[in-house]
């Protein structure tokens, strides 16, 4: 009941921990870090790097270079820098010939082949190329070519063409290089305008979302537009705001602070960095499978395996639940652009995965009832059940590929799938074979303790009877010494007489059970015995029934209440003393009384020696099946019942 409850537990906690909490963007700064994500990411998540001016070199500058310019584009392009130099005061801005002290095309020519070896106020000229933005006015030559030159042709005729920047797909950069024509009738204010904007858009790479088309791109920012409209945009505050924080020395921490403040986990993660997203997904709904896996099998492992149609689909179905259930959990993690109705999905879930549960119990039990069969050996058993399991949970999902229209998605749709039946079915192999073995170890083991029982049972019986002769022969020696002086010739009968029940005794060595027979002839030897020891003072009388002769009982059972009462009942006479044994056939059961005229048994009659060996053979020989019992009205008696029917 406990592992269901935690089934149940599992199932609502997952679903509903794992929802995402909505954006809640109201301010201003919100709004900014929202412009920064929408204009620097594509939102495919599949990695965390975002272009930047030689982003892979720490601390590197930002650098210009000039190319036929003329003396107001080259105070135009100092004007912009300056402006830079207030909006990123952390990164160093400049001429690439004031940085370096001669202009790009003469050191790529004077250091031709050493660009790694020359460092030049700490970076090589190789890293600086990739901090450096060329602006050429002029119109390209043909003799260049460049796979990502784009052109744009601007509403007063002038051209602009450049090196598109490289995207964020990957972390190789390109040199920035840009050509501009632009009309000489421009004004300086136009011609700023457009200078800026292009040198704007080369510090960083705007993704072309195409959302954006429904927008009025009037007045908004440079970097808003995903192409280049100079002419329609401002550069403005949230511009601002997205160049110092691309060009902050901890960029990717802010904005994964933002996004992990802002939005779920899982929209968080799926954003920087898909791949990342995915494994923690696989992680995750792999962790829950295997404790569901678990569960499941703990709860239904006595039940699954019997040709019952309901103990099939029972488990069955928690499985295509859990199935189902973690798929969904899976997509929800690595897709947040999936929309979701958790009504629906969960109603709707339900009845479907009902329905394949059905058919799924369906196949596996009557296939299984077909194939399987009881007295085959343990190994094709296993292995046929091992196949049928996946085959089983596998028709449905062929079903569903087939008819449903997933033909075209082909194995991106079943093999995800097949891998999961693999695993179920191995698991269900495996907790057979462990099922079996658990089985056979625990029949092993109960074989051996009965076994080591058995051991046990005889060990004591025989310690009990190796307590049963020294005590008795403490007593016999003692009247065969206190009559030596009396008697002699009594004294010789009592010692052959002692030597013939030794005797007895010793060819019974290893044995547990004797006759009643030969148990009275051993008791009437040590009643001559005592008897002698004694006089007239003792009678004893034996009665025993003649179909009872032959059946066994445990060695020296009788004799030990022969010897008590001897010496609790006779011993203690001043007159005659009568024993009388009497082992007869009572309702079908071996009744062994001994009665005397000595005095009443005492309270706790069973803690002497020799009546406790009594009652310690009869727990070991007969456990419940035989009885030890005492009276002394309406005459002194201790009496032993056994059982036949043992």
């Amino acid at each position: 009941m406990k592992k269901i409850i935690l089934l149940i537990v599992i199932l609502i906690v997952t679903d509903f921990t794992l929802v995402s909490k909505k954006s809640n963007i109201k301010n201003s700064q919100k709004e900014n870090w929202e412009y920064v994500k929408n204009r620097l990411y594509s939102g495919k998540g599949d990695t965390e790097y975002v272009y930047k001016i030689n982003a892979l070199v720490k601390d590197a500058p930002i650098l210009i270079s000039l190319h036929s310019a003329s003396e107001q584009d080259s105070l135009i392009v100092n004007e912009i820098i300056d402006e830079l130099k207030v909006i990123i005061p952390n990164k160093k801005i400049d001429f690439f010939k004031n940085f370096a002290g001669k202009s790009f095309y003469n050191l790529e020519q004077t250091l031709s082949g050493k660009e790694d070896e020359t460092l030049i106020n700490g970076f090589s000229f190789y890293e600086l190329r990739f901090s450096n933005i060329e602006f050429s006015f002029e119109k390209s030559n043909n003799t260049t070519v460049f796979d990502d030159l784009i052109e744009t042709r601007l509403p007063d005729g002038s051209i602009i063409e450049r090196i598109n920047p490289p995207r964020n797909e990957t972390y190789i950069e390109l040199p920035n290089k840009v050509w501009l024509r632009l009309k000489e009738t421009l004004s300086k204010d136009e011609r700023k305008k457009y200078i800026k904007y292009e040198l704007l858009r080369t510090l960083c790479y705007i993704y072309p979302n195409q959302s954006h088309s429904r927008y009025n791109y009037v007045k908004k920012g440079v970097f808003y537009a995903p192409n280049y409209m100079p002419d329609k945009t401002e550069f403005n505050n949230q511009d601002i705001f997205l160049l110092q924080r691309l060009y902050s020395n901890n960029f990717l921490k802010q904005f994964k602070s933002y996004l992990y403040t802002t939005y779920s986990w899982r929209y968080a993660t799926t954003f920087l960095n898909k791949k990342l997203a995915t494994l923690y997904a696989i992680l995750i709904v792999g962790s829950i499978g295997i404790l569901v896996f678990i569960l499941l099998f703990g709860i239904f492992q006595n039940k699954i395996f019997k040709f019952s149609f309901f103990n099939y689909f029972l488990p069955i179905l928690c499985v295509w639940i859990y199935y189902s259930n973690l798929s969904f959990i899976y997509r929800y993690l690595t897709d947040f652009n999936d929309p979701i109705d958790w009504e629906d999905t969960i109603i709707f879930g339900l009845i479907v995965v009902s329905v394949i549960a059905l058919i799924t119990s369906f196949l596996l039990w009557g296939l299984e009832k077909l194939f399987v069969k009881e007295n085959s050996v343990f190994s094709l058993k296993l292995i046929l059940k091992t196949v049928l399991t996946f085959l089983a949970f596998s028709i449905p999902i062929a079903l569903i590929f087939i008819f449903d229209g997933h033909i075209n998605e082909g194995i991106n749709f079943f093999f995800p799938s097949f891998l999961i039946f693999v695993a179920l079915a191995l698991g269900r192999g495996l907790l057979i074979y462990l099922n079996h073995f658990s089985d056979s170890l625990v029949k092993e083991k109960e074989v051996e303790l009965s076994h080591l029982k058995e051991i046990n049972a005889l060990a004591e019986t025989k310690l009990l009877q190796s307590q049963i002769n020294p005590h008795f022969l403490y007593n016999a020696l003692n009247s065969i010494a206190s009559l030596a002086p009396v008697d002699s010739q009594k004294t010789q009968k009592m010692a052959h007489s002692l030597s013939d029940l030794f005797k007895y005794s010793i060819n019974r060595k290893g044995e547990n059970m004797s006759t009643i027979k030969d148990e009275i002839e051993m008791v009437k030897t040590y009643l001559e015995i005592e008897k002698i020891r004694f006089g007239d003072r003792l009678q004893f009388t034996v009665e025993v029934d003649k179909d009872l002769e032959n059946k066994e009982i445990p060695l020296f059972l009788v004799q030990p209440l022969i010897e008590n009462a001897v010496k609790h009942g006779i011993s203690k006479n001043v007159s005659e003393g009568k024993i009388i044994l009497k082992i007869k056939k009572k309702e079908g059961d071996i009744s062994i009384s001994v009665s005397d005229n000595g005095p009443s048994f005492p309270e706790g009659l069973v803690s002497g020696h020799g009546l406790q060996t009594v009652y310690d053979l009869l727990r070991l020989s007969y456990k419940d099946k035989a009885s030890l019992n005492w009276t002394n009205t309406p005459e002194k008696m201790i009496s032993i019942t056994i059982h036949e029917n043992i």
